[in-house]
């Protein structure tokens, strides 16, 4: 008995190292909101190059984004949009926040 709670104590152990590894995984694919270029962003599904031109412009414009949501300022973003580019990009800052 002991050795069967054993085994599944390191399965589940195991099974848990192995989702946290893909989640981490997944991240590092993600594309920097605040560094990327248009080319970057044209080859997210869903961003066509004058989005990608947008998206850029309010970076520069207004300095690097803090939330993805603020994505939703942006003609041609809606929440439905949002919710599809969020496995592909994210937002860490470059040079400290501009909060």
């Amino acid at each position: 008995m002991k050795i069967n709670k054993l085994i599944y104590s390191i399965l589940f152990i195991l099974v848990f190292s192995l989702i946290a590894v893909n989640l981490y995984a997944e991240d590092d694919d993600r594309i920097n909101l605040n560094s990327a270029t248009v080319e970057d962003l044209v080859k997210i599904p869903g961003i066509d190059k004058e989005l990608a031109e947008r998206i850029v412009e309010t970076r520069e414009e207004n300095g690097e984004f803090v939330d993805i949501d603020e994505l939703l300022d942006i003609e041609g973003i809606d929440a439905k949009l949002l919710r599809q580019l969020k496995k592909y990009i994210k937002v860490e800052e470059l040079d400290g926040c501009n909060c």
